[in-house]
């Protein structure tokens, strides 16, 4: 799990608290100075960023989009250059990056203070209320987990049993 990529998150919600779940990630991507444009990409291509542009494939479902748009966003705070993404494992400096992007999209769209409220729903649940697609859910309560979250996560858990 990538520290920066939570910092940023964290600083992000910080600067827009008014934001309501689910986040409107594409509000805050065009206030961060985003332009999104819906794009007729060829398979594999989903998502492309290029400076300020985030292009976004046409006909995805709100989950996915909202996932991609997030994905896109940290790239644009966090790292220098264009990001094409075909969702594959990279190796490397592309693979820190997705990395860190992939962290920053769970966290600014299931905000700690916000999922610490309903950590005992299940990843499917938490999909469906965080409006994001459940493998980035998953990843969030598993991969993503703070070691500060941990512990009250495995409590909740225990006391639903």
């Amino acid at each position: 799990m990538s520290r920066l990529a939570v910092e940023k998150a964290k600083e992000l919600h910080d600067r827009y608290p008014e934001s309501s779940i689910p986040v409107d990630i594409e509000k805050m991507a065009e206030a961060e100075g985003c332009e999104l444009i819906d794009w007729p990409f060829l398979k594999p291509v989903k998502e492309v960023k290029q400076g300020r542009w985030i292009g976004i494939a046409h006909g995805l479902d709100s989950r996915e989009r909202r996932h991609l748009i997030a994905h896109a966003l940290a790239h644009h705070l966090l790292h220098c250059g264009n990001q094409l993404s075909f969702h594959q494992r990279w190796q490397g400096e592309p693979a820190r990056q997705e990395r860190e992007a992939e962290a920053f999209a769970a966290y600014i769209l299931m905000p700690p203070k916000e999922l610490v409220g309903v950590i005992t729903m299940s990843v499917w649940e938490l999909a469906d209320y965080f409006d994001v697609p459940e493998e980035l859910a998953s990843q969030r309560i598993n991969e993503y987990a703070t070691p500060e979250e941990i512990p009250n996560w495995n409590e909740a858990c225990y006391s639903v049993l």
